[in-house]
């Protein structure tokens, strides 16, 4: 409050005076209100999922089909042989396993948790088997479907101690980008996290669920693929921060 003056400059001078110390304290609320938003801004991009490839070398030669039965692969500074593939074979039965019909819908759950896959046609579970994610890498969480299904293809990327060159990874089905599952021949340290962010599985799986699952066609897409960080079955997927 101020007494009132008949002063015409000392009441204008007063005004100004209140005026200028309201133009302060909207701008002490503006910066502030910029700086608290830029905070959460910061804070959650921080927290949100960032993914790009699953093998950084081949992000994507690995979505096209590769065989190399001279190569000897790499994983973790040792090496290791790959199986041979006769590419006219896997073609074939490729075509052969991809020609499957059932009236019950396919879906694919994948739990982090336990590391276990599990797939099902409606209630009806077709396979629960031990798998490996990511280690080196982040397994996307998420809903997906299979978009591409490749017999034989080969998997590089990483960097020092940590790059790896796996010539004749088969029996792989992509659900986002170069993530999917596949074979492992490097290891077979199952129900433990191996990968740079794919599902490794054993041969006799993961051929198993190439032929049962759907790849896209014309008509619709591709078995539905839900990666979990737990599950509980018979359906009940738990994602804490999935992919949208």
């Amino acid at each position: 409050m101020y007494k009132c003056v008949y002063n015409s400059k000392g009441m204008s001078y007063k005004k100004i005076k209140k005026n200028r110390q309201s133009v302060g304290y909207y701008l002490k609320i503006y910066f502030i209100s910029v700086f608290v938003s830029l905070a959460i801004f910061t804070v959650g991009s921080f927290f949100k999922p960032q993914f790009s490839c699953a093998n950084s070398a081949t992000c994507i030669s690995d979505l096209s089909i590769n065989v190399d039965n001279n190569a000897v692969g790499i994983f973790q500074g040792r090496k290791v042989i790959p199986p041979k593939v006769d590419l006219a074979q896997a073609i074939s039965e490729s075509s052969v396993l991809g020609v499957r019909v059932s009236n019950s819908e396919k879906h694919i759950y994948i739990d982090l948790s336990t590391q276990t896959l599990y797939a099902y046609e409606g209630k009806t579970q077709i396979m629960k088997t031990l798998i490996s994610s990511g280690k080196w890498g982040r397994t996307p969480v998420g809903n997906f479907n299979i978009w591409l299904k490749l017999p034989v293809t080969r998997m590089a990327g990483g960097q020092g101690a940590d790059a790896y060159n796996l010539p004749n990874v088969q029996w792989v089905m992509y659900f986002y980008r170069d993530f999917g599952t596949h074979t492992a021949y490097w290891h077979n340290n199952f129900g433990h996290e191996m990968s740079h962010g794919c599902i490794n599985m054993r041969l006799i799986d993961s051929r198993e669920l190439y032929a049962w699952a759907d790849g896209p066609s014309s008509e619709s897409r591709g078995t539905p693929v839900s990666v979990c960080d737990q599950f509980k079955e018979p359906g009940t997927c738990i994602q804490k921060n999935p992919i949208i």
